[in-house]
């Protein structure tokens, strides 16, 4: 079975990114008006982002999962040999003399 990404990942951490600003946006305020010192503020940037990538990517696997079981599988085909399909009458009665053995056949006077 092939394994590969349900989800682009460079879309997960997009939406994560965006999703650790909305988280930092109080620090961000609190550092520009000096109430909480720059470094403080950068530290919980770095935690909002890991705290909101492994939310995102959670939410993305369980999604993915749950879609890949939704997925309907084909129905299997009957046992036994494969049949072909039905021809005209016409199309039976086909020469089966090479074309090789009609040219090597001596011409008629």
């Amino acid at each position: 079975m092939e394994r590969r990404g349900a989800v682009d990942p460079a879309l997960l951490f997009g939406i994560s990114l965006g999703l650790s600003l909305v988280l930092w946006w109080p620090s961000l305020g609190g550092a520009l008006n000096g109430s909480i010192d720059i470094t403080v503020a950068g530290l919980r940037y770095l935690a909002a982002l890991g705290l909101s990538w492994v939310a995102v990517f959670g939410v993305a696997t369980l999604v993915a999962s749950y879609a890949r079981e939704a997925q309907p599988t084909p129905p299997a085909l009957p046992p036994g040999p494969v049949e072909h399909p039905l021809r005209r009458a016409d199309d039976t009665a086909v020469d089966d003399t090479p074309e090789d053995a009609v040219e090597d056949q001596p011409a008629a006077a």
